[in-house]
């Protein structure tokens, strides 16, 4: 399976440094406390990708923004989460396609049309 290129870790520390705007000791902050996690090389040196990039310099603008480390960490936490999260099927839906099987593809059946024509001034076809 091909690798996606934004996540395929090309840049040394100097390089993010010098893309992001940020300082190594920032960098290393932050990876401390979690909010990212490099890949290395064989060697130990930190290798960064595309991802990691434009993830660096959202932290920097939302800590420009006012937002504190604590804060960071939890709207990660909580996108992250989101992402994770399976999709459950809503109920409601099978229901409502059951009742829009008639001809004219409405949800106001029966009564319920004849009342909705009457009140937009409507003639009824019954």
């Amino acid at each position: 399976m091909k690798e996606d290129a934004a996540n395929t870790p090309v840049y040394s520390m100097g390089v993010a440094e010098r893309l992001t705007g940020l300082t190594a000791r920032q960098i290393r902050y932050w990876e401390h406390h979690g909010l990212l996690v490099p890949d290395r090389t064989k060697g130990g040196q930190r290798m960064y990708s595309e991802t990691d990039i434009l993830k660096l310099k959202e932290i920097k603008r939302l800590m420009g923004e006012g937002m504190t480390l604590e804060r960071v960490k939890a709207y990660y936490a909580s996108r992250d989460a989101k992402r994770a999260r399976p999709v459950v099927p809503d109920p409601v839906l099978p229901r409502m396609s059951e009742r829009i099987t008639g001809s004219s593809g409405s949800l106001y059946t029966g009564g319920n049309r004849a009342e909705l024509e009457r009140m937009l001034g409507r003639k009824t076809g019954k």
